[in-house]
């Protein structure tokens, strides 16, 4: 597993972003209700306290020969699911060949088909207790493929990104997740970033379509 990735132990320290309310544990009780209420929403879960076997269940999402793309994601990276997409072994990862589209227009016409893959992965920025789950990226390619696109969508969160409501999912997004991604973008790509899309997902209309991994644990921003 690579390491050439940042986490939040980068930056948290130098921000000014409130951990003891947007970076906590929560109890199985809450887990629970999160749980529930997410399935109410026609959005499997998937719970896992163990990131090896949360990989492998991420592996067996994907069918042989199916196109896959990703949003960036710490989470992924930091359990390993990055590299394995990288290794693109028995299907088509399309984030490698956007990668290799030097020319901008181009680049951004692949990234923009992508979002119709097979399998999409990538991972949340807040969990709502009520079920909403939320992701935002600056140009909207990472979240693009969540509402309609993908034809399965595959979100990864861990529960320390649980908050008690709605309200308090975008308050995360913008003061916790945007801070941390804003410095990590800085030293990856040499400008910061911007909340440009924000989704929430709050009911999947297409049975069996989309499915939330949640890990038992600190991951990501």
């Amino acid at each position: 597993m690579s390491d050439d990735y940042y986490t939040k132990d980068d930056f948290v320290d130098d921000l000014e972003v409130d951990s003891s309310r947007f970076d906590t544990a929560p109890d199985e009780e809450t887990i629970e209700t999160v749980v529930s209420n997410v399935e109410d929403r026609n959005i499997d879960v998937h719970v896992f306290d163990d990131d090896d076997a949360a990989r492998e269940h991420l592996r067996e999402q994907i069918p042989d020969g199916a196109t896959v793309i990703d949003g960036h994601s710490t989470t992924l990276e930091e359990i390993g699911f990055t590299d394995d997409l990288e290794d693109g072994d028995g299907f088509e990862y399309l984030g490698a060949k956007v990668q290799e589209i030097a020319d901008d227009e181009e680049r951004a016409e692949a990234r923009r088909e992508a979002t119709t893959a097979d399998v999409f992965f990538d991972s949340v920025n807040a969990i709502a207790e009520s079920g909403e789950l939320l992701g935002a990226n600056a140009l909207g390619n990472g979240v693009g493929a969540w509402a309609f696109g993908a034809k399965n969508l595959v979100l990864v969160g861990s529960t320390n990104k649980i908050v008690a409501d709605f309200d308090a999912a975008v308050e995360r997004v913008r003061e916790y997740a945007y801070p941390l991604e804003d410095a990590r973008a800085e030293e990856v790509y040499g400008q910061g970033s911007v909340v440009g899309k924000l989704v929430s997902m709050e009911y999947e209309r297409v049975d069996d379509r989309t499915q939330l991994v949640l890990l038992e644990g600190d991951h990501g921003f």
